[in-house]
């Protein structure tokens, strides 16, 4: 199959219209200014970069380069060794090489790899200044503004502070502004409004959006000058969803991606603000335009961003129009990148007019099943494109699980619609941790399906405004409730919660936010608990935020106890993993190592681990295990040796480590080094010539998932699953040194008894733990993710 080279771009932006801007490909006007052969030979590996083929184009780059000891894997792995630094710091200055590195920090940059994206185009910057090409340098400039952007999207999405990224990628879009001629300046200006209108709504851009417009009108008819209409009527849709120069609350629910994304609200209104019948004559005269150049997958994109602004602004009946037509189109020519978007637009505009909920659910469904063969589509060409369902596909799934899990009155919903609500946030999940291993995961085995009498197993799934909650055990059918609770609610809750779970001296607080929580998701299962008195563990599929809450620090005001204080173990589980929960096939042998020295990496400073030696040879005493690998051993090669050869059922890790949703925030210490995600799981992962077996069990004892990022125990469990251990113990905050040491050693002892699961050990460890430290940050910070038996 073809691939339209705009197709992939547009996906990975979140196919939002305000950030198709970002990945307009820039090859034509690069065309004149290199030797004849090295341009076609760029110019071939720009468009393999706008078709999405990312480890091509990086290929095809490093031969224009003339770079051949690189690795594009390694590249794209955001790894760079001192040597191939080097090799870029010595580029030579010639136009070739600044335009094949801009090109190759653009590639980075759409596989995730931002940082090796940033050198890259650091040198290429360099270059063009020694050159004094403002052509070449503004175009640098652009790409760096897109990959401060994108960094800050980065930071964004785990709650860190994305200023400081953002005000540079301003700074570098103004220079490319500077230094472009009038006919190249509008792609800059563009990115640099859509960046303003999303974070900085109260910043004077009346001028800009005014200059932009003089430009954007006066354009001859090309399929270029049409995406620039359709990227800036949607900065204007957003700058007015921004200063509500419409009422935000008369729009029904569920909201189109267009007032979603635009969340920020600004103070006032800005000077001279556009017309809405501005906007919508860009687009009808960008479908118009493309329609007489036979473009009809710009048609089909300008038609259904159209009907999304009629959708805005309550015109559902033309919205609908339009958006059926924008789909046939896309679907006539198996545009499936966009087709999913109109058909998730239909969907909406049927529960808004109040049409048939079979209709829309239809139409829900045929969006979810496009979304998941786009995803097959970009594996197939890519293994390393992540589409993203943070912005954009995510809603679509939960706004689909909404609509099956609704009835009328107070009748429980069907057991088709339960069965299939869990297996679409099951494919969230799933997809999520694709996402953050850049893999695909074909071998998998739904928990729901695997026999354990005596586990129940909970998904609460937050959605605008309730927690729906579905509960079942091995054999009966599945019991659904809900908790009429506002999404914003939930996530501020979750949020001080978790805050006040990590901090010293703040169980009351916590309590309290626990309290409401336990009401949100224990309370009503009390009932069924109580007529299922064989069920031992509770397993919870959590979604989003909740996933950053350890459930058994759940606090119940009736009987004044934790959850941890009743009788049941607890365990995490992602909806699918890639081994079925099973009992302990063999005794534990444990491999066992860690450092305690104080040590400051990479800029990041790690304090001293007081009880190393005391907890590794306490775990020699419970359970079968290696010699302690510690301190200056504890390497990579070290550890690397030690679990290829000896044949270890559990791996034992004590050192300070993160697991984050963003792999270059995932890691764990070792001497001297920071080992990332992928190097974790390649040490772990112990299937050799001699030996094919699985790890039972992964315990991270001293690591923590950074704060406020509600996928990083996905990224915890995506780890683990890519190395091949079928559970995971670790910890949520840092751990406290001694009373870390002292549960551990109750786990082992534990579970080195007969018929005693991974989660059975856990619950008695923790609650030995809670009778000696009643702080709940001491005792509360463990959770066991995956197999619990």
């Amino acid at each position: 199959m073809k691939i339209n080279k705009y197709k992939i771009w547009l996906i990975l932006a979140g196919i939002t219209a305000f950030l198709c801007c970002l990945q307009v490909p820039v090859s034509a006007r690069l065309a004149g200014a290199i030797a004849p052969q090295t341009n076609t030979q760029l110019i071939a590996a720009q468009n393999q970069q706008s078709a999405g083929m990312y480890r091509q184009a990086c290929d095809s780059l490093l031969s224009v380069l003339e770079i051949a000891n690189f690795n594009c894997q390694t590249l794209i792995d955001n790894q760079l060794s001192p040597t191939e630094k080097a090799t870029i710091d010595n580029f030579p200055n010639t136009e070739i090489v600044a335009s094949g590195l801009r090109t190759l920090g653009d590639v980075l940059r759409l596989t995730g790899a931002f940082k090796n994206s940033e050198i890259v185009l650091n040198r290429s910057l360099i270059i063009a200044q020694n050159l004094r090409s403002d052509r070449t340098l503004s175009a640098v400039y652009l790409s760096l503004g897109n990959t401060q952007r994108a960094m800050g999207k980065r930071q964004e999405d785990i709650r860190n502070n994305a200023e400081a990224n953002y005000r540079k990628a301003l700074d570098f879009y103004e220079r490319a502004i500077a230094l472009a001629s009038k006919t190249e300046q509008l792609q800059a200006k563009l990115n640099k409004l859509s960046l303003l209108v999303e974070t900085q709504p109260d910043s004077d851009i009346g001028n800009l959006w005014q200059e932009i417009q003089s430009t954007v009108d006066n354009l001859p008819v090309t399929t270029e000058s049409i995406y620039a209409r359709i990227d800036f009527a949607a900065s204007l849709t957003c700058l007015k969803v921004q200063t509500r120069d419409f009422d935000i609350e008369k729009i029904l629910l569920p909201l189109p991606p267009a007032v979603k994304h635009c969340a920020v609200t600004a103070k006032g209104k800005t000077a001279a603000n556009p017309e809405l019948i501005y906007v919508a004559k860009l687009l009808a005269s960008a479908a118009k335009d493309a329609r007489k150049l036979g473009d009809l997958r710009a048609e089909s994109y300008a038609k259904g961003s159209l009907g999304e602004l009629y959708e805005i602004t309550g015109q559902l009946s033309d919205a609908k129009q339009l958006t059926a037509e924008a789909l046939g189109i896309a679907q006539s020519i198996q545009a499936a990148d966009i087709a999913y978007r109109w058909q998730w637009q239909l969907g909406r505009l049927t529960v808004k007019s109040k049409g048939d909920k079979k209709s829309a659910i239809a139409a829900y469904q045929a969006s979810v099943q496009t979304i998941q063969s786009v995803r097959k589509d970009l594996i197939a060409v890519n293994p390393n494109v992540q589409f993203s369902f943070r912005d954009n596909a995510e809603p679509v799934y939960r706004e689909l699980v909404d609509l099956l899990v609704t009835t009328d009155g107070k009748s429980q919903p069907n057991q088709d619609n339960l069965q299939q609500a869990i297996q679409e946030i099951d494919a969230l999940q799933l997809a999520e941790i694709e996402n953050f291993l850049r893999c695909n995961l074909s071998d998998t085995v739904a928990i729901d399906r695997i026999p354990d009498n005596r586990a129940a197993l909970i998904y609460p799934i937050i959605l605008e405004n309730k927690i729906a909650i579905i509960f079942q055990v091995a054999g009966k059918p599945l019991t659904y409730y809900e908790t009429p609770v506002d999404r914003q609610t939930v996530e501020t809750t979750l949020q001080k919660l978790r805050s006040n779970l990590a901090e010293k001296g703040k169980t009351p607080q916590a309590i309290a936010e626990s309290e409401n929580v336990y009401k949100w998701l224990i309370e009503p299962l009390e009932a069924e608990l109580a007529k299922n008195n064989q069920i031992e563990t509770l397993v919870f599929v959590l979604d989003g935020s909740l996933r950053n809450i350890p459930m058994a620090v759940l606090y119940n005001r009736k009987t004044q106890k934790y959850l941890v204080q009743d009788k049941y173990a607890i365990a995490v589980s992602p909806q699918l993993t890639l081994f079925a929960p099973q009992p302990l096939q063999k005794r534990l042998k444990v491999f066992i190592g860690g450092i305690g020295e104080a040590q400051n990496i990479e800029g990041k400073n790690f304090e001293i681990i007081q009880k190393l030696k005391e907890e590794l040879e306490g775990i020699t005493t419970k359970v079968p295990a290696s010699k302690p690998l510690l301190e200056k051993k504890f390497t990579k090669a070290n550890i690397q040796n030690q679990l290829q050869t000896g044949n270890f059922s559990a791996v034992h890790i004590k050192t300070h480590g993160q697991f984050s949703s963003d792999p270059e925030e995932t890691y764990i210490v070792a001497y001297k080094q920071l080992l990332k995600g992928q190097d974790i799981a390649n040490l772990i992962e112990t299937e050799t010539p001699q030996q094919s077996s699985n790890i039972e069990l992964l315990v991270l004892s001293a690591c923590q998932t950074a704060s406020g990022d509600n996928r990083a125990v996905l990224g915890l469990a995506g780890i683990a699953v890519r190395a091949g251990a079928r559970s995971t113990l670790s910890t949520l905050w840092e751990a406290e040194d001694s009373p870390n040491t002292e549960l551990m050693l109750k786990f082992y002892e534990e579970l080195a008894k007969p018929g005693t699961t991974r989660a059975k050990a856990l619950h008695i460890a923790q609650q030995s733990l809670f009778e000696r430290y009643q702080a709940v940050k001491t005792w509360g910070t463990y959770i066991l993710v995956g197999n619990w038996l």
